[in-house]
């Protein structure tokens, strides 16, 4: 017997889906700990590729540099898929990410009157507030094949993290953005339908087409940022993004360092 979350949101979706690989299997659960963490167990069994699971309520679930994503049940859409880009090396793994926040933002702009831009390197913004994250976990051949990759993404889509005062007040939702409910099936079936057509867009080679899509819709570029890492922390003007998805950032001495993904954080500050 189908849950209440099958019915309403993951039938629905399924319904005339009109996709070659991404969301052919799609499963929904009520709740689960990490929808990244039960693709991985099915990458490693050796499920194919194209995989979706999608979770009402996530009870462990994380970001970037371990961070926790957590939303009320029922207000979001959780979902993880499995990619095998085995057609990728390693040092291009960042193209998944230009992939997720581009076929996101496009879904959500197509079911909605709301404008999406990113943060480097893998939020969604709107009016400045993060509306989305991106999470991508990998498995490598060496240093020249991928084995398989999961993205995981969390939306907020029908709450009101301001709300939540254990809720950062930079976040947003859909809901507080466009002023009414979203329907999580229709956004659902819009997001599955745009990541199959990118990843068959990348597939084929078109890397710089997809490169420039997410160059588009970036805001990080020509502002002053602070970087953290382990060791330091510096500011300075982001002015690049290199061809690995590493950010370029002139320093205050003049000097360009670039910053990747797993170990900065990147922040505006203010400019005098």
């Amino acid at each position: 017997m189908l849950t209440s979350f099958e019915q309403t949101i993951i039938e629905p979706a399924r319904y005339q889906l009109e996709t070659l690989i991404i969301g052919q299997e799609l499963l929904g659960l009520e709740q689960t700990a990490s929808t990244n963490s039960l693709i991985r167990e099915r990458a490693f069994a050796g499920v194919a590729e194209g995989l979706v699971i999608v979770a009402n309520e996530q009870t462990a679930g994380r970001g970037r540099r371990g961070r926790n994503w957590s939303a009320p049940a029922g207000s979001s859409l959780l979902l993880s898929l499995l990619l095998r880009p085995t057609w990728l090396v390693p040092s291009e793994s960042f193209l998944l990410t230009m992939l997720a926040a581009v076929a996101i933002s496009e879904a959500i702009e197509r079911e909605t009157n709301c404008t999406v831009e990113l943060k480097w390197p893998n939020d969604l913004l709107i009016n400045g507030r993060k509306l989305a994250g991106i999470l991508v976990e990998l498995e490598t051949a060496g240093p020249e094949r991928l084995r398989w990759a999961v993205i995981g993404s969390g939306i907020n889509v029908n709450w009101q993290p301001s709300d939540d005062p254990t809720i950062n007040q930079a976040a947003t939702s859909l809901a507080s953005e466009c002023g009414h409910e979203v329907d999580r099936a229709s956004l659902l079936r819009a997001i599955l339908y745009s990541y199959d057509r990118h990843y068959l867009n990348l597939r084929s080679g078109r890397r710089e087409a997809l490169r420039q899509a997410w160059l588009d819709r970036l805001t990080t570029l020509g502002k002053m940022v602070e970087v953290e890492l382990s060791s330091h922390s510096f500011v300075g003007v982001a002015e690049a993004v290199d061809q690995h998805g590493g950010l370029q950032v002139r320093d205050s001495t003049g000097q360009l360092q670039t910053v990747y993904a797993g170990d900065v954080k990147v922040r505006p500050v203010a400019q005098a």
